[in-house]
């Protein structure tokens, strides 16, 4: 015992310190374990107890060397403590919205919002009590260290974060519990520095498959998609992507939304053909890529010009295409991408705020929905005798709250518990009656008939359950899934497949097969019409992808050398163009 106490007594100084302050860390990660769905009581046990140790000695370590330097002064270190809450922050908000951490592309995300809600008094409320919290423990438990016993600290704190590194005790779990207690266990600053400093996969641009790749697909079943002959002529197309849109606001799925709140989207599934798809990736340019070329790695199509994309089929059957946002569109250089993708016209904030019937309704993110949806009207009025392909991406619904000031629209209210004050619940019952109102006015002037075709969709789900968080209990996994309709003249009697790996990678070969033109080789999924097709999704996060079959799920990082891993890493940054 005397050599334990004689090797800790280093840290005997500041260990109440150190300990309480790596408690917001193992919070976050306990919040993470949440959100990637680890379940295992031991997993827990273990990623919580070994996040702790990793966290005390990071901190300790971090302490020692600024004491070596001679920063000792209170009122600094609380300033960079609470910097780095500040950022540990930025990961929580995130992994409450995406499911994923705080990786080098949400620094791009930055621009081209309205924060306004920064000036909540919950949120400044929240601030002065993390700027509490770090004068309260560093007055209490700091104490300044001379050079020498810093220098002690700081090499047990060097020994305990190499044994972590060197005997990893998370190869005992099970998978993918092993991963996610990895991936969770490294500091915020070196897990940014690792997400900033990794080597990207690069494109493979492929008109033939190497043989490798090719028995890899042959494997998951991907390029093998097909037309069903549910297809006809239609001249009209309109995918509507609705921001954030999840299957959890709809009364249809949670019992929990009042029936009138969710009757607009719960009307278009009993009518129609319907379904809710798994989403392959997050955030509006990645989940609209996927959904543009049914190819999971959303970044390497658009840093490759959209190898893949249905948008540029129908442009070569003619079709006159534009892509009409309320945001900003040079938000991340949309305006550029997608032209890329396939889109002639690309217009947003900087378009409307140029037109005066516009300008009064660019707000908060940007053009209310309903205001959007009036534009649409005349758009698709202007060019009613040629083929149109047009793509409406809706903002009033956007994360945290949903839009604060509707200015003067009127809408019905439901129920004044929620929908008194700005909700995400709140602003899909209002975005839903917007489109219940376009699709009203589209029949009326004669653009909603038998050669009309429209997609209700989302670009991605919310996992934000902020202010109703009842709403939402008990939890149930179609919560997070994307709802997809499809609305014809008269509605299709031919049902959509009922598969729980369909995704937003059908999205791209269903739209071919319902126009009848050819599938693209290269596509991963399937049309959600095409009965008894074996699906797999390839879920490809900020630096790890999940893939999942009807038989096994696998996770790892992508920059795993497993040969395992780097054939499906291989197949999933492979684009097989004609």
């Amino acid at each position: 015992m005397k050599r334990i106490f004689s090797f800790l007594s280093p840290i005997t100084a500041n260990w109440k310190f150190l300990l309480v302050a790596s408690l917001p860390a193992v919070a976050v990660t306990a919040f993470g374990l949440v959100q990637v769905q680890v379940t295992s009581p031991v997993a827990w046990a273990v990623t919580l107890s070994v996040k702790l140790i990793a966290e005390f000695a990071f901190l300790g370590l971090c302490l020692s060397l600024l004491n070596i330097l001679g920063l000792k002064n209170k009122w600094f270190l609380g300033v960079l403590l609470f910097l780095y809450y500040f950022t540990m922050t930025a990961d929580f908000v995130l992994l409450l919205y995406f499911k994923e951490r705080f990786g080098a592309k949400y620094f791009d995300t930055l621009q081209g919002g309205d924060y306004a809600f920064m000036t909540d008094w919950r949120l400044l409320s929240y601030f002065a009590g993390l700027a509490l919290f770090c004068g309260v423990i560093l007055k209490k438990w700091f104490t300044p260290l001379a050079r020498k016993q810093a220098a002690k600290q700081a090499g047990l704190c060097t020994c305990v974060l190499a044994f972590l590194i060197f005997v990893n005790p998370f190869v005992l779990l099970s998978k993918p519990n092993d991963f996610f207690a990895r991936y969770f266990l490294p500091p915020l600053p070196v897990y940014l520095f690792n997400a900033m400093t990794a080597k990207h996969p690069t494109a493979i641009i492929a008109k033939e498959l190497p043989a490798d790749i090719a028995a890899t697909a042959k494997e998951y079943n991907v390029f093998t998609a097909k037309n069903t002959g549910i297809g006809k002529n239609y001249t009209r197309v309109i995918l509507i992507a609705t921001e954030s849109l999840s299957a959890k606001y709809m009364h249809r799925f949670n019992k929990n939304i009042p029936p009138a709140a969710g009757q607009p989207y719960d009307t278009l599934f009993e009518k129609y053909p319907s379904d809710t798809l798994q989403t392959v990736t997050l955030s509006t340019l990645y989940g609209l890529s996927v959904i543009f070329s049914s190819h999971p790695y959303a970044e390497l199509s658009f840093q490759n010009n959209y190898p893949l994309s249905f948008v540029k089929e129908l442009k070569k059957a003619g079709f006159h295409t534009a892509f009409v946002r309320g945001a900003h569109e040079d938000y991340m250089q949309e305006n550029e991408l997608f032209h890329q993708a396939g889109f002639d016209v690309v217009r947003g904030w900087n378009y409307f705020e140029d037109k005066s019937e516009y300008q009064k309704y660019l707000t908060w993110w940007g053009l209310l929905d309903r205001k959007l949806f009036d534009y649409a009207e005349n758009y698709l009025q202007e060019h009613k005798n040629e083929k149109t392909f047009l793509t409406l991406l809706t903002v009033d619904t956007h994360v945290p709250l949903g839009r604060l000031d509707y200015l003067d629209q009127e809408y019905e209210e439901i129920d004044a518990q929620f929908y008194d004050t700005p909700t995400l619940p709140r602003a899909f019952a209002r975005t839903g009656q917007d489109i219940e109102r376009f699709l009203q006015h589209l029949r009326a002037k004669n653009l909603l008939d038998e050669h009309t075709l429209i997609i209700v969709t989302g670009d991605h789900p919310s996992f934000s359950n902020m202010v109703t968080p009842g709403l939402f209990k008990p939890f149930d996994p179609v919560f997070d899934r994307i709802p997809f309709a499809i609305i014809t003249v008269p509605a299709l009697q031919k049902p959509l497949v009922i598969d729980g790996l369909a995704s937003q990678l059908d999205v791209a070969p269903t739209v071919l097969d319902l126009l009848n033109l050819p599938q693209q080789k290269g596509f991963f999924g399937h049309s959600l019409f095409q009965q008894g097709a074996a699906r797999s999704v390839f879920d490809i996060k900020e630096d790890y992808a999940v893939v999942t079959t009807q038989n096994e799920r696998q996770v790892f990082p992508l920059t795993s050398r497993r040969p395992s891993d780097k054939k499906l890493l291989d197949l999933m940054r492979t684009f097989w163009v004609d």
